[in-house]
């Protein structure tokens, strides 16, 4: 019987460290960034990522599922969206340096 109380126990304190591990990776992320980690649906395979481009750092918002038709999003250091022309975000997508992964759906 303890062994059983020790498992839930240590399976807890798992739960609630990944838990807040989550929490941490969201600290310090712009509102507007954040709010984009609220749909739960993962069909395209959405992702948000803190790049290097250009000697500045830039949150990107996108999707890999092959068969999706989206759109990636771009914001600046405090979350406001950046426009960049097809020239632009195809540098971008070549010469980019992945800070961090912020978030990834399902994650």
């Amino acid at each position: 019987m303890k062994s059983l109380f020790l498992s839930l126990g240590v399976i807890a304190a798992v739960l609630f460290a990944c838990d807040k591990e989550r929490e941490l990776r969201l600290d310090g992320i712009p509102e507007s960034v954040k709010q984009l980690t609220g749909d739960n649906n993962c069909t395209c395979d959405p992702r948000i990522g803190l790049f290097r481009w250009d000697d500045r750092l830039l949150y990107v918002h996108w999707f890999i599922g092959p068969a999706c038709d989206t759109i990636t999003s771009y914001f600046d250091e405090d979350g406001n969206p950046v426009e960049l022309n097809a020239d632009e975000q195809n540098e971008f997508w070549e010469d980019k340096e992945l800070v961090r992964m912020i978030w990834v759906c399902g994650e």
